[in-house]
């Protein structure tokens, strides 16, 4: 009825307007402009839109009620769906009206909507609109200035702090550090670093806090951190005003001479500790990070004196210095003292060492974490011969009789005249190195102590073959297969941390869960599959490939067994095998055909780069089994004992040396043969060599064949031995309650 009334209405006013268009006819009207100012409030501004609305829906919803000249969903250009508003527009004002009254809170797909008359944007004449955009942009700085994060600087750092996350220890306490940086030119550190904190508030009482704070005998000084055109700027006024007040003073260039000369006599008495100490911050700036270096940044009075230091100790006022002091830039006289003792002083070490010459100075290292003496010191003499002398006469290391080990006992016999013995230690005496030489240092040791000491039992194996809760093959897994896993996992970890002489194989892999169709030769298949499939998945990026560590850690024992491999031509796979099971639970050999499959192998690769991509690959791979279910594999690194290996190794070395002896005894007499057929052919051969020649072979042959009996004889009573000790302890398992 609404929508009919409408109509009419409408028709109604066509009717008028064209009556009167006639009349005015001559008239001049100016365009109308802005869309004739939002269709002169025709248009509905409509919100609460679901975000499935379409402008079909919108248009479909009003033109029920009124009639609808256009309307339009405003649509996310990501999403493509409705940004919850849009605008309606009838064909007069009376329509949006009635329709915003009628059908404000009316329900769309859901929804109710929220209508609202659409209203034209009023814009402001042109000088109003500059001075609204001056007004605007510069709101927008300050907004902009208000956002950004409080950032400080903090100066007079110690020499001490040498990381940005030392530095942003200093100001955690006072909120979130979101950035610290230490700048440094040509990788010295410039005594000063910026921190960035989290909210203003936090840098404010941070800067109360921290500035003035005294760390490592350095006061810091902690200021708001400025832009480097607003600093240079800054520097520019503070020395011009330094200008301006130098000449306000008035003062008298003979008055200044007078006082820089007093200065110049008050330091000429101290020019050889002076001498001293600057040889020392030139060693340790070069050498030393245990040490606190001087500020790069000194003042510049004192830089003037020490640029103006003549050799002889002081100078004619006005006269130019006629050369710098020569600093130390080498280690020849340098020498590097271990083993001190933990009481030993500078001014004990340097007396000390004088008996063998000048020392320029001498001084013991401080451990950092401690602050106590580290044990170790530098002498350093005046003259690079006594230097020499000194170390040459030094007594050397204790060699240890065990291989790789270093004896930590001194031998007090090796200093008879006690010149390197204080405290009752003997010293070790070493040329100084360069920084970057003792870093290198530092570095190989560590990496051979490493190697040396690294987990040999490889317990870091033991998390291969745990399948992450967050992988999708994890939400695969049934209930009763997450529960094997997890026991599984468990029972290994206490099994290898309650007997110490088990260890981890690198080579070989224990297979869980296999069907029991599966057998021995079938098992080597998927084995060989596995190492193919790995590398597939790696080429077509469905898998991360191996990293250079887990490549490496076979070291020479997996490249020597590679290349064994390779000569003899064999496979990856050395060897797989189910075990099998009689009626009565006793293992049995797969060949006897009477057992059957308890479902679960062992896999053994040629080294471990293969094991390990074989077991990622099996590891939770599925598998039918005779009645169609699906099982999927638990693969692991096997647990072994290092005994049992051991016994193995010498056994399967044994058997290598015999068989290498029975070749040897093959080739005599394949030596021996072709000489009796070469013999018989001759006719000047005596029948007595050739008999003799016979004999020597019939003899190597039954003494071979002898052997051969032997060894078999051997072997069969050891295999009984090893039954009946199962049997044994089989029977006294059942005859427990």
């Amino acid at each position: 009825m609404g929508k009919n009334s409408g109509l009419k209405r409408h028709r109604a006013r066509g009717v008028d307007s064209n009556a009167m268009s006639k009349d005015v006819e001559c008239t001049t009207v100016e365009p109308p402009t802005k869309k004739a100012r939002v269709e002169e409030s025709r248009s509905l501004f409509v919100r609460s839109l679901p975000p499935t609305a379409t402008t079909e829906t919108l248009t479909n919803f009003f033109s029920q009620h009124f009639p609808v000249k256009h309307a339009t969903v405003i649509i996310d250009p990501q999403t493509k769906l409705s940004r919850g508003y849009g605008f309606v527009t009838f064909t007069d004002a009376e329509d949006a009206m009635e329709a915003k009254e009628k059908l404000d809170k009316q329900k769309l797909d859901g929804r109710p909507l929220v209508l609202e008359i659409a209203e034209p944007r009023h814009r402001q004449s042109a000088g109003e609109s500059t001075d609204v955009a001056a007004k605007k942009a510069e709101r927008q700085a300050m907004l902009a200035e208000a956002r950004k994060a409080p950032k400080l600087i903090v100066r007079n750092l110690p020499w001490s702090i040498k990381k940005s996350d030392q530095l942003a220890a200093l100001f955690q306490s006072f909120g979130k550090v979101k950035y610290a940086d230490l700048p440094n030119s040509k990788g010295k550190l410039s005594g000063f670093g910026f921190v960035t904190l989290r909210g203003r508030k936090n840098a404010e009482r941070a800067m109360e806090a921290v500035n003035g704070k005294t760390i490592d005998g350095r006061t810091l000084a902690v200021d708001w951190a400025v832009d480097k055109q607003t600093w240079e700027q800054q520097k520019h006024h503070q020395a011009e005003d330094h200008r301006t007040k130098e000449a306000d003073s008035g003062e008298a260039p003979e008055h200044k001479d007078e006082a820089l000369s007093e200065k110049w006599e008050d330091d000429s008495d101290k020019d050889e500790n002076e001498e001293e100490d600057e040889d020392l911050r030139n060693f340790m700036k070069n050498h030393m990070e245990n040490f606190e270096e001087e500020d790069s940044t000194a003042d510049p009075d004192e830089a003037e004196l020490e640029e103006g230091e003549a050799d002889d100790g002081g100078a004619a006022l006005g006269s130019e210095p006629t050369s710098k002091k020569s600093l130390m830039t080498d280690n020849k006289s340098t020498l590097f003292i271990r083993n001190l003792p933990f009481t030993t002083s500078d001014a004990d070490l340097k007396s000390h060492f004088e008996q063998f010459g000048h020392i320029r100075y001498a001084r013991i290292v401080i451990d950092r974490a401690t602050d106590r003496p580290a044990g170790t010191g530098f002498v350093c003499f005046v003259n690079e011969n006594d230097s020499k002398a000194c170390l040459k006469g030094a007594p050397r290391a204790q060699q240890s009789t065990i291989p790789n080990k270093k004896s930590i006992l001194q031998n007090e016999l090796a200093d008879e005249a006690g010149k390197y013995t204080i405290d009752g230690r003997v010293l070790q005496v070493s040329q100084a190195v360069s920084k970057d030489e003792a870093n290198r240092l530092t570095e190989t040791g560590v990496a051979a102590r490493q190697g040396k000491d690294k987990d040999k039992r490889r317990l870091y194996l033991l998390s291969e073959g745990t399948i992450a809760k967050d992988s999708p093959l994890y939400a695969m897994l049934a209930p009763s297969e997450i529960k094997i896993r997890e026991e599984s996992a468990a029972q290994r970890k206490k099994l290898i941390q309650n007997n110490p002489s088990l260890h981890l194989s690198l080579t070989r892999l224990a297979i869980r869960n296999i069907p029991r169709d599966i057998d021995s030769k079938q098992l080597k298949a998927l084995a060989r599959e596995a190492v193919v499939g790995f590398a597939k998945d790696v080429k077509e990026g469905r898998r991360q490939p191996l990293s250079k560590e887990e490549s490496a850690r076979g070291g020479e024992e997996d490249k020597e067994a590679e290349r064994r491999r390779r000569e003899k031509g064999k496979g990856v796979v050395k060897q797989a095998k189910i075990i099998f099971e009689n009626k009565e639970g006793s293992k049995v050999p797969e060949a006897d055909g009477a057992g059957k499959s308890r479902g679960y192998g062992f896999i053994e690769y040629s080294s471990h780069r293969w094991a390990l991509m074989g077991l990622r690959w099996l590891n939770g791979h599925a598998l039918k089994n005779a009645s169609g279910k699906t099982q999927r594999l638990i693969v692991e690194f096997a647990i072994e004992n290092a005994q049992v290996v051991a016994r193995r190794k010498d056994s399967q070395e044994k058997q290598r040396m015999r068989g290498g002896q029975r070749s040897d005894d093959q080739g005599a007499t394949n030596a021996a043969t072709n000489a009796v057929n070469a013999g018989a052919s001759r006719s000047n051969l005596r029948g007595k060599d050739f008999s003799v020649s016979k004999d020597k072979w019939h003899g190597q042959k039954k003494g071979k064949a002898a052997g051969d009996r032997e060894g078999s004889a051997q072997d069969a009573l050891q295999q009984k031995i090893i039954a009946r000790k199962r049997m044994t302890r089989k029977k006294k398992a059942q005859s427990r309650p």
